[in-house]
């Protein structure tokens, strides 16, 4: 008995040691993650929590928890197939991009590291296919993160010049006589100014990770999954485009207080509501039409 005991023994104070070494490796791993990123993401959370277009990302942590939680029971059952060099190459990647980003004073790139820093380390310790198997919560987490105010400021600027044109073409099938320099729309009693907030960005980088999610969720082939995704993006910019026009309408036939303050903002929320009805019901058409549909 004494013979058969000790290799148990042994076997035992050995995975306890392994346990105890994983963690105190993980704590370590955390604890740089903090030191390196923790002023990044309080900064990001301060965006999150004063920039309109991008406060939906308060919600993306959660969503993104939500879902490694609901499919833990499969991630548990996945094979573990380490790949050690991609994974390398991943994480030197995720610090070469931190760097430009903090010499370059770009924000963006700093939290784009981060995201990319997770990458590496699923691929280092769980392989490819689990990287694949978490795709969806990755890139929610950087659709989360604000794009860069050059970016943001050449999008913006177009999409006002095109919900401001449409919005003229409407209101002249309308009967309004109505006079365009710009963004600038003049009617007989009302002057509508349509500025960076009515462009549409921001039901736009909403509608499209909205559309993400919708995605993530179904039971689409990949394939129809990003038909789903791209097609967020026309409907955000027509939709905002009726919602200007709409806005014309209501202040030139009804009252220009239909056109600021609350009134304003459930125009928005209205319309937001109805492309993701329009969303909805493009999912429902996609599970309609036959194809060989995969599973999460």
């Amino acid at each position: 008995m004494a013979t058969s005991s000790a290799p148990v023994n042994m076997t035992a104070g050995a995975r306890g040691a392994r346990r105890w070494l994983l963690v105190a490796g993980g704590l370590l791993l955390a604890w740089l993650f903090a030191a390196l990123y923790g002023h990044i993401l309080r900064a990001l959370l301060d965006d999150w929590l004063h920039d309109e277009d991008y406060s939906y990302g308060l919600a993306v942590p959660f969503v993104a928890a939500y879902v490694l939680h609901f499919r833990w029971h499969k991630l548990a059952q996945m094979p573990r197939t380490p790949a050690h060099w991609a994974g390398a190459s991943c994480l030197l990647f995720s610090q070469v991009t931190y760097l430009f980003g903090y010499f370059g004073a770009e924000f963006f790139l700093q939290r784009t590291s981060a995201v990319l820093l997770g990458c590496g380390i699923i691929l280092l310790l769980l392989g490819a296919r689990m990287l694949r198997a978490l795709a969806f919560p990755l890139v929610l987490l950087q659709l989360s993160i604000p794009l860069p105010s050059i970016i943001m400021t050449r999008i913006t600027l177009p999409l006002q010049l095109l919900s401001s044109a449409v919005a003229e073409r409407v209101l002249r099938l309308c009967g309004v006589t109505v006079y365009r320099s710009g963004n600038i729309l003049q009617m007989a009693q009302q002057t509508l100014n349509v500025g960076e907030a009515c462009s549409g960005i921001r039901s736009l980088v909403s509608l499209v990770t909205l559309a993400v999610i919708l995605a993530g969720f179904s039971r689409l082939c990949w394939i129809r999954r990003v038909v789903l995704v791209l097609s967020a993006v026309p409907v955000a910019i027509a939709a905002n485009a009726l919602r200007v026009s709409g806005a014309g309408l209501l202040s030139y036939y009804g009252s220009p207080v239909l056109t600021t303050g609350l009134w304003h903002q459930f125009e928005g929320w209205l319309v937001f509501v109805i492309t993701f009805a329009i969303l909805y019901g493009e999912l429902l058409l996609l599970y309609r039409f036959p194809a060989k549909e995969t599973g999460q």
